[in-house]
């Protein structure tokens, strides 16, 4: 397979997962209980968070998809991630007796977001690939 087209497929997938991601948070029928698992992890106006979280997957989710300023979103796609890893999802902090199960779960999350930020460091590094909208205005 070209690598233009491995680049593109990864871009294209990354952005999928953050689109609908973030749409999930804004029209999906609950928030699954992720603004009350927010709002235990100390994230202020979580009411609020949440939306706003998935308003930044969609753009970002979107931009990537479309490979438009490909290197910015990923920098900021990832700021996000860790922003998120560290806060909701730090399974290092010691487990109340009877939830070892929900600490799994979390160091599963974090782990999750580890591969995500992964990849978008190599967007980050190697930019958005041949196939991507970003091209339109390099200059030559």
């Amino acid at each position: 397979m070209p690598v233009q087209l491995i680049a593109t497929l990864g871009r294209v997938l990354l952005g999928a997962y953050f689109l609908l991601g973030g749409a999930g948070k804004i029209f999906g029928p609950s928030d699954g209980g992720q603004i009350a698992h927010m709002t235990a992890n100390g994230i202020p106006f979580a009411e609020y968070m949440f939306p706003l979280a998935g308003a930044c997957e969609i753009i970002g989710g979107l931009a990537l998809l479309i490979g438009l300023h490909t290197r910015l979103v990923s920098f900021l796609l990832a700021g996000f991630v860790i922003l998120v890893s560290v806060t909701l999802h730090a399974f290092w902090h010691p487990a109340p007796a009877g939830s070892e199960h929900e600490q799994l779960v979390q160091m599963i999350m974090f782990m999750k977001n580890m591969t995500t930020f992964a990849g978008l460091l190599a967007f980050i590094g190697f930019g958005s690939g041949p196939m991507a909208i970003d091209n339109f205005y390099r200059k030559p």
